[in-house]
């Protein structure tokens, strides 16, 4: 089951001074994200267990093309990672499709696609069942 690629090489460019990445999932209409603090001395935020949760950290514009995206790449889960350069403007550098729900638990929320934001815990593997529940209901048997 090895996958055909290969025989190519992936640069991408350095951004110094970084001191944290913006992981943004998006599960249907909805939305969260955590702010992921870099390891010392290191440059990657991936892993680093060092995670802030409130959503006035996290920058809006992540948000928004975030949504964007899932919506063009017909995604119903996606997560994506943005860093930022030195003048603040988010760059994507990564989209996965999964993700360990524990490092989500302690978000305090989630905005909707229109980018409202709904204060309350949740587990986002219920999203995702209700969501699977209704793309069911919305189906027409012939």
């Amino acid at each position: 089951m090895r996958t055909r690629d290969k025989g190519y090489v992936y640069f991408q460019d350095f951004i110094p001074e970084n001191t944290h990445d913006i992981r943004v999932i998006v599960i249907g209409k909805r939305a969260f994200a955590i702010k992921r603090m870099i390891r010392e001395n290191d440059f990657r935020a991936s892993g680093s267990g060092k995670i802030i949760y409130g959503h006035e950290e996290i920058n809006l514009e992540c948000i928004s093309t975030a949504f964007y995206l899932a919506g063009k790449l017909q995604m119903q889960s996606v997560a994506f990672d943005f860093i930022f350069t030195n003048e603040n403007q988010p760059l994507l550098v990564e989209i996965s499709y999964a993700f360990v729900n524990k490092g989500y638990l302690q978000c305090p929320g989630y905005w909707t696609s229109d980018i409202e934001w709904h204060e309350g815990k949740f587990s986002p593997e219920y999203f995702m069942i209700e969501d699977f529940v209704k793309s069911l209901s919305n189906r027409q048997v012939f």
